[in-house]
């Protein structure tokens, strides 16, 4: 994946933050909430049985991602510039320790507090690495059942598709139970339509009791 297209998805993705991270403000509240990941040795990326419906297309066992991956927080102003930062310190350091990308960007969120937003950034990769990076870090996020969401259309648009899951969430007696991710599942570099741009949602849910 070109440098460049990983920062025009992140740039564009994250106006839109605070209108799609609502929800999420307890995961924040403690350090031992605010990591989705988990060090280990093995993991694989296959989301075969997901499919690229739009709209809910269910509720899935998501297994572990291998990922590198760079937690940071910024006032919400500040973002964008923290984001693309981010994302070139983790294609530099992917590279350097010779990991091959397995799949398009991704972001954890773990608040919508927009005096200091917490992000995780994330790139999903193959193998796990022989050496470990210098700043990042090569983590699993943790297997769970999630609901999935495939929205289609420019970013500035995806308030839509999370005005859509709290209803569902809501309707269903599901509850948020952690961080959510969005990976970009698109290239906007390549894929010239905006209206064709899928964002895949992940959000991790239990019912509520």
């Amino acid at each position: 994946m070109k440098h460049s297209s990983i920062k025009f998805i992140l740039f564009a993705a994250v106006t839109t933050i605070t209108f799609s991270c609502g929800g999420s403000d307890d995961f924040a509240a403690d350090e031992k909430k605010v990591k989705d990941s988990l060090q280990a040795q093995n993991a694989k990326n296959d989301f075969s049985k997901v499919g690229n419906n739009e709209g809910v297309v269910g509720i899935f066992d998501i297994p572990e991602m291998l990922t590198i991956c760079k937690l940071d927080s910024a006032p919400m102003k500040d973002v964008s510039f923290k984001v693309a930062k981010a994302y070139s310190v983790l294609e530099e350091e992917m590279n350097a320790i010779k990991a091959e990308i397995d799949g398009m960007p991704g972001m954890l969120t773990y608040n919508n507090d927009t005096t200091n937003f917490i992000f995780e950034c994330v790139l999903p990769i193959k193998a796990m690495p022989k050496q470990q990076p210098k700043t990042t870090k090569i983590v699993v996020l943790e297997a769970c059942p999630m609901l999935i969401y495939n929205f289609y259309g420019p970013y500035k648009q995806l308030f839509t598709a999370y005005n859509k899951i709290r209803k569902y969430i809501a309707d269903n007696k599901l509850v948020q139970s952690g961080p959510m991710r969005e990976f970009y599942l698109s290239d906007p570099t390549v894929e010239g339509n905006p209206a064709k741009w899928q964002t895949r949602i992940m959000v991790p849910v239990i019912k509520a009791k």
